[in-house]
């Protein structure tokens, strides 16, 4: 609920004083949708394929592990295939406990994939926060919006600006090949 207040908050003291100062100088506002930044800058390309390098072993590990597994039920459901009860109790024990590391395996992943996607995202996002920081000085604006606004026209979209900026920034920052 805060979320929402504090930008609309925001947004009514601005029309507001706006209103009342239109006769000095008007104000420069300006609106970034941060999902397409975040979706077209090459920054957040570079974050994605670092993830995608990072975490593809421990990814092909886990389907390794599945196929394992389906092959234990295979060979546990083949009726070809006579299994004494002694080795099908050891099989089916075999199959559970695969199944919990596999479980558990998974779990991990997924955590170690989130929060190493969360700290790209942290930082992608102090890169933009610059970037809107000095396009916000260099272009003189006195406020620039990025969440929570219900309708935003063409003409204080900078979004458009912001990827280009990052674009510029990432070819002149670009890591050298290892």
């Amino acid at each position: 609920m805060n979320y929402f207040i504090r930008p609309l908050v925001i947004l009514i003291l601005v029309l507001t004083s706006s209103a009342l100062l239109a006769e000095t100088r008007p104000y420069k506002i300006g609106f970034v949708n941060t999902a397409r930044v975040l979706k077209e800058a090459p920054q957040a390309r570079r974050v994605e394929e670092r993830l995608r390098a990072e975490f593809e072993p421990r990814e092909a590990q886990i389907k390794d592990q599945r196929r394992e597994l389906l092959s234990i039920e295979e060979r546990l459901k083949s009726k070809e295939v006579k299994i004494n009860p002694t080795t099908r109790r050891k099989l089916e024990r075999e199959l559970r406990l695969k199944a919990n590391q596999l479980k558990f395996l998974e779990q991990e992943f997924r955590e170690d994939q989130n929060l190493r996607r969360n700290e790209g995202i942290r930082e992608l996002q102090r890169v933009i926060a610059k970037v809107l920081e000095e396009l916000g000085d260099s272009g003189k604006f006195d406020l620039i919006l990025t969440e929570g606004v219900s309708y935003v026209s063409g003409q204080i979209d900078i979004t458009t600006e912001i990827v280009e900026m990052l674009k510029r920034q990432s070819e002149t920052s670009e890591e050298p090949a290892q």
